[in-house]
């Protein structure tokens, strides 16, 4: 099992504005898009879901599992997770994380995170949510590949060292 977390990030480190605004180049969401559907597994926060969920952005391919610790959240047609250690992760090949960073920083707090895929983006935010959320969370990191997508977006894979 391998647990890879994606997300686009502003050049200043940030997942999303203030808002929630994710002003993404087209060829990082269709990256995203092509990521989703290779996975097994889709791990997503209830912001997240919520974002998805209004804006229709669910692809076809991968389960998906809102991870939270309410038993009582709302999340649709998709199962609900909590999870505290690696024996509560879904045993399929392949989970992607997509976010967002409150659930990032826990799975990387707990070890969890196997690789790391961050669409770099050319644009400043300013301020807004943060890659592992409140958390700070430090983790060593070794590159595997880094590519242009597009002529906005810089792509580095990541191996979580651990």
């Amino acid at each position: 099992m391998k647990v890879i977390l994606y997300n686009a990030i502003s050049v200043d480190g940030f997942i999303a504005g203030e808002d929630d605004e994710t002003p993404w180049s087209e060829e990082e969401w269709a990256a995203f898009n092509d990521f989703v559907s290779m996975c097994d597994v889709c791990l997503l926060g209830m912001r997240t879901y919520s974002i998805m969920r209004d804006g229709g952005e669910f692809i076809d391919g991968p389960k998906y599992i809102v991870v939270t610790s309410d038993p009582n959240s709302d999340t649709g047609s998709f199962e609900k997770l909590s999870i505290k250690s690696a024996n509560d992760l879904p045993k399929v090949k392949k989970i992607g994380l997509i976010g967002g960073g409150e659930l990032n920083g826990s799975l990387a707090e707990m070890g969890l995170i196997d690789e790391i895929i961050l669409d770099v983006e050319s644009i400043a935010l300013g301020t807004g949510k943060r890659l592992f959320g409140s958390r700070d969370t430090r983790l060593n990191l070794e590159l595997i590949s880094s590519k242009q997508i597009g002529s906005k977006t810089t792509q580095n894979h990541y191996k979580v060292v651990k």
